[in-house]
Formats: C-alpha cells, structure tokens, sequence
C-alpha cells in the first residue's frame, strides 16, 4: 500500500506522491522555502509563532481573499551577497516591499528613525511648524464631444 509523503493518505490510481492538490502545494511550498532560505516548514511556523502570527513590523493579522485563502506573508532576509543573507523575520507584503525593501542597512534605517523621532526643523527653528497643505483644487467643468 502506497502513501502519501505528507499527510501519509492512501494512493488510489494514478497518484504517485500526493493524494491531493493541497499536499503537492504544500510540498512544493516546503521544498522552496528549504531551497531558497535553508529553513523548513516547521522552523517558518516557530518563526511565525513567536511573532505572535502577525507581521512583525506593522503587527497586522493576514487578510482572509475572497476564496477563503490567507494572505501570503513574505519571509524577509538580508541581501548581502546577491540573494544570500540572514533571515530576519516574516513581514507582510507591505512592510516587506515598501518599508524593509527601500532600506538596505541597519544603519539607514537607523537614521530613519532618527529623523522621525528628532526632525531638523524642529531642532533648527526651536519649534513644530503645521504645514497648512495645499488649497483645494478647482474643478472644471468639461464638456463631453459629440460624436
């Protein structure tokens, strides 16, 4: 009797390795995250565990799609050499693209911090300024042409 290799399911017919979709899928998923990070499925978990399974910068929970699937966090790690690096945490999307992604050192992005938390215009004039924005803009009223 043959088995599944991850949930250890009976194979009927034509199956070879996985009784489902699912299986393969979290397989493959296992089999990318060992190539490309050199941690397993279960090291991820412990990982996400301890963030307390939100991201680990903005703390949000992954968003539920309309097929009933969660959001896909990304496992974030330094680039040192090309793709090689430390991992460093699972993020969301966001937080990995926008935030992590623009900031490539620690010491960039200590610097960020330091110019949010101590701004220079605020040490140069001895006090906070409000920016008033821009006035609204007009709108203008087009005329549709006639075909």
């Amino acid at each position: 009797m043959r088995s599944c290799v991850v949930c250890s399911g009976e194979l009927t017919g034509n199956q070879r390795k996985y009784d489902s979709e699912e299986c393969r899928k979290k397989q493959g998923r296992a089999d990318w995250i060992a190539n490309t990070y050199g941690i397993t499925l279960e090291e991820w978990a412990l990982i996400w565990a301890q963030q307390g399974e939100c991201c680990a910068i903005c703390k949000r929970k992954p968003r539920v799609k309309d097929d009933g699937t969660e959001e896909t966090f990304h496992l974030d790690h330094e680039h040192r050499i090309k793709q090689a690096g430390p991992v460093r945490g699972i993020l969301c999307p966001y937080c990995n693209t926008r935030l992590v992604g623009r900031l490539k050192s620690a010491e960039r992005a200590q610097a960020l911090a330091d110019y949010l938390h101590q701004p220079p215009a605020v040490i140069a004039l001895g006090r906070v300024v409000i920016a008033p924005g821009r006035p609204p803009k007009k709108r203008r009223v087009t005329r549709r042409r006639r075909a």
